[in-house]
């Protein structure tokens, strides 16, 4: 296919443009210049051209004037020229070696005229190439032949003249033998310099690693690998046993000293490993320096030898080559005399260009076809680019599916599930209320009645609200999850900051208030709490008071009305949050709260960027994770889940906080839930 792009290639040349334009005389004509249907002036061209490619229909030259209209000999202007190359357009089929030639003008006459002058100057000027590489090939393979003649005689001068003074040169018989054992002792020698490299190699780079690291390169060997066994058992022995008995025990210390002994052995296996490496290293070297010495002592014998042997026999290639060049070059010539009368041209035309009977371009229905193809294309595209980025969780399963814990309750968007309610059941298919920016306001993030607390306490300021039978399905999860009693302290957490930890403290609180439990809310984020301004309590003095010292806790403990709990601000904001957390003070508050209350929630900050959660919720019944959906990014939510798990927190299960009306789980309250008629007095 090579050779056919190179003529495809060759037809769209400007330099064939311009032998066009310039033979047919384009410059001048009229009909190319201003080209439109039934345009006069293209007999002379029609004319001009064999028969063998003129087009079909046109083979008689149209009305007008039939005589040849000259042609400019000059070379075209760069314009024309490139007129030409818009209207030309060479195309190779598929699958063939035929190629293409299209005109695409205004004037259907004029596109069969040009493809056919364009067809048969690329003819002419393939013949006129073949022509002129003859007589260059024939001209060169001339020179060549003498001056390879000259050189027969030359080398067959100079084999006479050494045979004249050297008349008894012949190959030495023993000359051979030299020659064979020089090949062996080369073989030989190659492959011990290989073996001394390989040896060298690996010695120096045991050499340069630590001793505690050779062990992984020799656990190949079965002692090794049976001490390296032991030894793994041992330590297996040892780790279980020292956290249960104590570093002290006989038992753990008569582990420790058989892992001593193990070790040493298999320390001493590695250096009987790597002292036979350099023990083998040591004879290869000794091996190839001898085989070198030998190949040396030969190598000098046969220099002796070779020297007339290999001078006569390089006269005697010269002249054989000479020979053979001068015969190759005298039948090359004859045969390119041969060729050059004889081979046809390998290009032929195939159809003739025809005058298209209705216009080619522009095709409206494959246009139109393309265009809704083509915006189906990217409007998929889309929906698969924004589903592929968006790393967010997305349904109460996928959560599930995530972090293996169940989902207690999902918590609707707080200004979506109003509007809901005031606008009926067909509220879904509204566009999402927005906070003023065009994004869709977060639960106790983007409303103005989160600034007087009306905002975040559903429950208690919207008790028959979607949100508000929400937050009692998480009451009853928490109570009833639990295999046992419920937990009595519970920590409310999430994985990053501005997730709705704080709302889902507080309507949780307030939940199990209702129930008539003493309920105490622990606003334990000593470094951006919010709790305080939610319930209108002054947080001067709080947890952090103290967790200083400064304060008794039953000081500091606020029996509210609405809701009906006990609350415990944070109070001013410390320098090291994470060390009082972590005080003893904290573990004894906790343990006085437990004894007084049926209920302690914890409000603290995330996980991931700070440790408070996770040493608070090491002390707790329960942890509750908050999770935005359509929000927190999967990798996060995993992430503060594990590290949870790993400080040994009891993880109850996911609270899905802030979704749209179209989240799976919250079709069941559609219809059921509306917000109370208000009474008509008669």
């Amino acid at each position: 296919m090579a050779f056919v792009s190179a003529q495809a290639a060759a037809l769209k040349s400007r330099d064939l443009a311009e032998r066009v334009i310039r033979e047919r005389g384009l410059a001048t004509n009229e009909a190319f210049l201003d080209p439109h249907p039934r345009r006069r002036g293209l007999g002379a061209l029609a004319d001009a051209l064999p028969r063998l490619v003129r087009p079909r229909g046109l083979e008689s030259a149209p009305a007008g004037s039939a005589a040849h209209e000259a042609g400019s000999r000059t070379s075209a202007a760069p314009e024309l020229i490139d007129r030409y190359m818009r209207y030309l357009s060479v195309e190779e089929i598929r699958g063939t070696d035929i190629l293409e030639v299209r005109f695409a003008t205004p004037d259907p006459s004029l596109s069969a005229l040009l493809a056919a002058a364009h067809t048969q100057a690329y003819l002419d000027t393939n013949e006129e190439a073949r022509r002129a590489n003859d007589v260059t090939a024939q001209e060169f393979l001339g020179r060549q032949l003498e001056e390879a003649r000259q050189q027969v005689e030359r080398s067959e001068a100079a084999l006479s003249r050494f045979a004249a003074e050297h008349p008894n040169v012949a190959v030495n018989e023993e000359q051979k033998t030299v020659a064979q054992r020089i090949a062996d002792l080369s073989k030989q020698l190659t492959d011990a310099e290989g073996t001394r490299l390989s040896l060298q190699s690996r010695y120096r780079f045991l050499g340069e690693k630590p001793h505690g690291d050779l062990l992984a390169y020799f656990l190949d060997r079965p002692g090794l690998q049976k001490l390296h066994l032991a030894l793994l058992d041992i330590r297996e022995q040892r780790a279980g046993l020292e956290g249960r008995l104590g570093p002290r025990h006989p038992q753990v210390q008569e582990l420790r000293r058989q892992q001593a002994e193990i070790e040493a052995q298999l320390r001493a296996e590695v250096e009987q490993e790597v002292e036979a490496i350099r023990t083998r290293y040591d004879a290869a070297k000794l091996s190839e320096d001898d085989l070198r010495r030998k190949l040396d002592e030969v190598g000098a014998k046969a220099v002796e030898l070779r020297d007339l042997g290999a001078r006569y026999q390089l006269l005697k290639n010269n002249v054989d080559s000479a020979h053979g060049l001068h015969a190759s070059l005298l039948k090359q010539r004859m045969d390119t005399g041969v060729n050059a009368a004889l081979v046809a041209s390998n290009v032929r035309v195939i159809e003739r260009a025809e005058a298209p009977l209705r216009p080619s371009k522009p095709n409206v229905p494959l246009n139109l076809t393309l265009g809704v193809l083509a915006a189906l294309v990217l409007a998929v595209g889309a929906a698969f680019s924004f589903e592929y980025f968006d790393q967010s969780v997305k349904s109460s399963q996928e959560v599930e599916d995530l972090l293996q814990v169940p989902t207690l309750a999902t918590i609707p968007n707080f200004e979506q599930a109003r509007r809901a309610a005031m606008r009926g059941p067909y509220a879904r298919r509204l566009p999402a209320p927005s906070n003023g920016n065009g994004t869709a306001a977060s639960n106790g993030q983007g409303t103005t009645d989160t600034l007087d607390g009306h905002g975040d306490l559903v429950i208690l300021h919207e008790p028959w609200s979607q949100v508000a039978e929400a937050f009692r399905c998480l009451r009853t999860a928490v109570l009833f999850t639990a295999h046992g009693a419920p937990p009595k302290v519970i920590v409310v957490t999430s994985a990053v900051a501005a997730e709705g930890k704080t709302v889902g403290s507080l309507n949780l609180a307030t939940a199990l208030a209702e129930t008539g439990s003493r309920v105490l809310l622990l606003e334990a984020d000593l470094r951006h709490p919010r709790c305080h301004q939610t319930l209108g309590v002054n947080a001067d003095r709080g947890l952090s008071s103290v967790l200083d010292g400064q304060e008794e806790l039953e000081r500091v403990i606020h029996a509210l009305e609405a809701p009906p709990l006990f609350f415990v601000p944070a109070g001013s904001l410390p320098r090291n949050p994470a060390d009082l957390v972590s005080s003893p003070r904290m573990r004894q508050a906790l343990e006085y709260l437990r004894s007084q209350y049926d209920f302690v929630i914890i409000d603290t900050p995330p996980v991931l960027p700070v440790t408070d959660a996770v040493v608070l919720a090491r002390e707790a019944d329960a942890v509750v994770l908050v999770v935005k959906g359509h929000g927190t990014p999967s990798a996060l939510v995993r992430e503060a889940r594990d590290r949870l798990l790993m400080a040994g927190a009891p993880l109850l299960g996911v609270v899905v906080n802030d979704v749209d009306l179209g989240w799976g789980d919250l079709y069941l309250y559609d219809y059921y839930y509306q917000p109370p008629r208000p009474e008509v007095s008669a």
